[in-house]
């Protein structure tokens, strides 16, 4: 029997938007990220700041860390 599906919180909503990448689509490491409910965005060079951006805005509005502990296994990836 499936699990059932956590259901995801608004105030944990991105836009993302990459930078045209003349390689490989999955090259790309530069864009745009913005939270939704508080409007601050920022540019992004690396996978690490945006990561960095994402995990600073979720523990401001949230006063949390756990929230983004998710996400530490995508951090992993390579460059």
């Amino acid at each position: 029997m499936p699990e059932p599906v956590t259901p995801l919180r608004a105030d944990h909503a991105f836009v993302l938007q990459l930078q045209e990448s003349r390689g490989r689509p999955e090259t790309c490491r530069a864009g745009r990220v913005e939270h939704l409910k508080s409007g601050e965005a920022t540019r992004f060079t690396t996978t690490a700041e945006l990561w960095d951006f994402v995990d600073r805005v979720l523990t401001a509005t949230t006063g949390r860390r756990e929230q983004t502990n998710q996400l530490a296994g995508d951090r992993a990836a390579p460059e």
